[in-house]
């Protein structure tokens, strides 16, 4: 009996602190979907130390995770940010 690989999927943690930019999401979504075929969850991290690496799941095919990884990292970058430079404006 042959197994049916799983589809990939790239799990982001969001940053403590960070918002999300929903078009950059969408953008990676699009990305995503078109070179790999995969999808992207988004997951809420509620603790400030909280890892938030980039997860692969899944067969993406034969193409390495870190250079997945590195070729979906300037996109990934673009997704979450945060206020705190405000902070040191006002």
């Amino acid at each position: 009996m042959s197994e049916t690989p799983l589809a990939p999927l790239l799990l982001l943690h969001v940053p403590a602190g960070h918002e999300i930019d929903p078009q950059a999401l969408d953008a990676l979504k699009a990305y995503a979907g078109e070179q790999y075929g995969a999808s992207v969850l988004i997951n809420p991290r509620l603790l400030p130390k909280s890892d938030h690496r980039p997860l692969l799941l899944g067969h993406w095919g034969r193409t390495l995770p870190g250079q997945v990884l590195a070729e979906l990292e300037p996109l990934i970058a673009c997704v979450f940010f945060n206020l705190d430079w405000l902070a040191d404006v006002i």
